[in-house]
């Protein structure tokens, strides 16, 4: 089943079941996501991420779950970054068949269909709001594992625009982001995989970065802080990424001056 409201969020809202055990989050999510599970009611623990992938550390999760039950798992694509999470999910739903497991790939690909969806997330979560990968300004829907109702005539004609706008969307990402490649060092970028939301660059003193950018007319952001101290994976790599913009409000001519700007700042 397909379900569609104005913001992601408010479908996440929905989600989440009343219920004492709480659920397992990263530590460096969006503010918005802690925000929404207060606004329901539920409880939730900070998680640090995992190094080599920069989600939430499975580790640790499983660990948290020998010792007592919890209410779900919120599994955010970091950067957009889709990959096969499967054994972790699997991992989770064997250990505790009744966990509520939400993938969130609010910074992926929208994927009308659900063709890559996991069999394993009981909810998979996408934006078309402000800054995602197709921006509409507003929308989010989600691919529920249970029931069989048909879409709602609002969602058929939101899917319709997120169709129509994700060739575009696609296209100019790939121009920007073979700038962002051509011109910057290839140590200080993420691998491809988290190179679909933004450009993401691995830099020292990036907020001096994003003050020379924005100092340029130009504009680019840091990503979520962790929400607390004690998550030093989340908190060394807050300190370190920077987004480079790729999408509707970037062109190719900012995307070059941006990389020399970014050049300019490794050379000191």
């Amino acid at each position: 089943m397909t379900v569609f409201a104005p913001r992601a969020c408010a479908i996440l809202r929905d989600l989440l079941r009343e219920e004492e055990r709480p659920f397992l989050i990263p530590a460096n999510i969006c503010s918005v996501v802690p925000d929404t599970f207060r606004e329901a009611g539920r409880a939730f623990e900070l998680f640090d991420i995992e190094e080599a992938t920069l989600e939430i550390d499975p580790e640790a999760c499983l660990d948290r779950m020998k010792r007592q039950p919890v209410g779900g798992v919120l599994f955010v694509r970091p950067y957009g970054r889709d990959r096969n999470a499967d054994p972790f999910f699997q991992a989770l739903k064997e250990m505790q068949p009744d966990l509520l497991l939400i993938d969130d790939k609010c910074l992926c690909r929208p994927d009308c269909e659900g063709l890559g969806i996991s069999p394993w997330a009981d909810a998979t979560l996408f934006s078309t709001g402000y800054a995602k990968h197709v921006d509409l300004g507003y929308g989010g829907f989600a691919h529920l594992k249970e029931g069989g109702q048909l879409p709602e005539p609002s969602w058929q004609e939101h899917r319709r625009r997120i169709e129509e706008e994700l060739l575009r969307a696609d296209e100019h990402k790939h121009r920007l982001n073979a700038i962002y490649s051509e011109i910057l060092h290839p140590e200080i970028q993420l691998e491809p995989g988290f190179q679909s939301w933004r450009f993401n660059i691995r830099v020292p003193e990036p907020d001096r970065l994003v003050e020379s950018i924005f100092a340029a007319g130009l504009f680019a952001s840091r990503h979520y802080p962790s929400l607390e101290e004690g998550f030093p994976v989340a908190e060394r790599v807050h300190g370190e990424v920077v987004n480079l913009f790729n999408d509707r409000y970037f062109d190719e001519e900012r995307a070059e001056r941006t990389a020399r700007l970014v050049l300019r700042h490794l050379a000191g």
